[in-house]
């Protein structure tokens, strides 16, 4: 198996030359996912910006049927950490954070950053909807498959013998934070699952269980739960096969044995650090939920719970209020959760119209079982807040756009072939 993917990743080698400018940048956007994690956004960011200034690509951009809606989007991202600024330093405690220099300055505006960087990301996945099919895909799949085994080996040397990102006996191998690195996790055995169904190489399901067993080094336990229900739901959903099921159900009670008899992964379910984790989450619900009534048509700008944090001089500074929802509500209001959801919406509809569904069902298992892990994982934290995470979903929500790129591309190819003639 070993030797299969090292045929697979010397024949995806031998492609580069075959591969278009876009997608060359885009495969180096994936390889970044697996740097540093700061390197991550000089690739994306290089690729937002040639995307906007040349007009070749910019109006191939246009014809993707939400370009508009994300370009527009723009105030709904920038405009609520200004307002929020500015009505604090109005205020009584204006007085906070009044401090000159260039560094103050950033973190002040923190939001106001971060909140480009999502519409960068949204204008990203536009560019990505643009050009995506199915052979560059898989390839990228195939891509984030092989290096997630790097992820593995580098996650196992550094929880047992380098150390140098373990926080709590938790490490986060290249992503950042051990709660990431639980959702890079998730959405890997997903895609491995997908690639095993659509070629049956026993290879794909050696990664699949390689980042099942690696899932324990993070010690992630919303991750465990996000992956299992997620995984049942496909095998009764989708499979309607009851061998999908009792393998699933096999790994999971293998996976709990090995959690609750071995103790670096049993102490975390011990009582007293669960109900200390229960009681420090509902505080942050609670006081996310204050803050939204407050302000609860545009929120505050992105990283609003940090910003709330500092100003109101809190005893602990935390980013987010661990509720995807929540955390929404809370950096853009009402208007950004009709926003995400409004764009949700369209997703779903272009995965259920009958061509997509009949050309491209593993693909859209895929998208659905990652959405629906996402949504698991942000019941307690904010799983995509950070830029390889978010890219990550942002690339298998690529495979939206196949079939429109499939059926053009068709097109295109017919009238050459009449034109030669």
């Amino acid at each position: 198996m070993t030797a299969k993917i090292k045929y697979k990743f010397g024949r995806m080698l031998s492609r580069w030359p075959e591969l278009t400018t876009d997608e060359k940048i885009v495969t180096i956007c994936v390889i970044s996912l697996f740097l540093p994690y700061y390197l991550v956004a000089v690739p994306s960011l290089l690729a937002v910006m040639r995307a906007l200034l040349k007009k070749d690509v910019r109006q191939r951009m246009k014809s993707v049927s939400s370009s508009a809606y994300v370009f527009a989007s723009f105030p709904i991202f920038t405009l609520p950490p200004i307002f929020f600024h500015i009505s604090f330093n109005l205020s009584e405690n204006g007085a906070v954070g009044t401090d000159q220099g260039l560094v103050n300055f950033l973190l002040k505006w923190f939001g106001l950053w971060g909140g480009m960087v999502i519409w960068l990301l949204l204008v990203f996945m536009v560019y990505l909807f643009s050009f995506m099919k199915v052979r560059f895909y898989n390839n990228l799949i195939d891509l984030m498959l092989i290096m997630s085994l790097g992820a593995t080996a580098f996650g196992v040397a550094d929880k047992f013998f380098l150390h140098l990102f373990i926080f709590q006996g938790r490490t986060s191998s290249f992503f950042f934070n051990a709660n990431f690195y639980g959702y890079m996790i998730e959405m890997f055995v997903i895609m491995a699952l997908y690639r095993f169904e659509k070629r049956h190489s026993p290879g794909y399901l050696l990664i699949l269980f390689v980042n099942l067993g690696s899932i324990l080094l993070c010690d992630c336990r919303t991750a465990w739960a996000a992956l299992a229900v997620a995984l049942v739901f496909y095998a009764v959903h989708y499979k309607h096969n009851v061998k999908w099921i009792i393998i699933i159900m096999l790994v999971t009670v293998v996976i709990i044995i090995l959690i609750l008899w071995v103790p670096m992964f049993s102490d975390r379910l011990v009582s007293k650090v669960l109900d200390h984790d229960v009681f420090v989450r509902s505080r942050i619900w609670g006081d996310a939920i204050e803050w939204i009534r407050r302000r609860p048509l545009f929120g505050y700008g992105m990283n609003s719970y940090r910003d709330i944090c500092i100003l109101t001089h809190a005893k602990k500074i935390r980013w987010h209020s661990h509720n995807l929802i929540l955390n929404v509500m809370l950096d853009f209001g009402v208007a950004g959760l009709a926003y995400f959801s409004c764009m949700i919406g369209k997703f779903v509809s272009v995965l259920n119209k009958p061509q997509f569904c009949a050309s491209y069902v593993n693909i859209r298992n895929m998208i659905m079982i990652a959405a629906l892990a996402t949504m698991i994982h942000g019941v307690t934290d904010v799983p995509i807040l950070s830029l390889q995470t978010a890219l990550t979903l942002i690339i298998i929500v690529s495979g939206c756009s196949v079939e429109r790129n499939e059926r053009v591309f068709k097109r295109l190819t017919n009238f050459c072939e009449i034109y030669e003639r």
